[in-house]
């Protein structure tokens, strides 16, 4: 069976990469575009491994990623999901932010490669 992944990211040019990278590696790949549908599509759906954007449009309650990560790292039934931000907040401060808030990993933009995406999740998920 296929391992999910979710990405969830505002700009759908994140959505259609991973898909375009994961795929044909194996992996399912669905998207959100923004935190409020990734709820809802991880309650319906539980993958087993979230690409999380940081800044995104407020909706439902939910301000950004760290909100999201918030709620599922409080829910006994999804806290264990592994996470990797995927933020052009590339600072050391943002990094340790993003790791703080209970992020698996964490994944600059601008430093991301199809490789280096690859790479992480299969070491968390196979």
């Amino acid at each position: 069976m296929n391992k999910k992944v979710l990405c969830i990211d505002d700009d759908p040019f994140y959505a259609d990469l991973f898909r375009a990278m994961l795929e044909p590696k194996g992996f399912q790949v669905s998207s959100a575009m923004n935190p409020a549908d990734g709820w809802t599509i991880i309650q319906a759906n539980k993958p087993d491994l979230i690409t999380l954007d940081v800044m995104m449009p407020e909706k439902e309650g939910f301000f950004d990623g760290y909100g999201l990560l918030k709620k599922l790292r409080a829910a006994t039934e999804y806290k264990n999901i592994p996470v990797i931000m995927v933020s052009a907040l590339g600072d050391p401060e943002d990094v340790k932010h993003g790791m703080d808030a209970g992020a698996t990993s964490y994944l600059p933009k601008q430093e991301m490669t199809p490789e280096s995406l690859i790479a992480l999740v299969k070491k968390l998920i196979g």
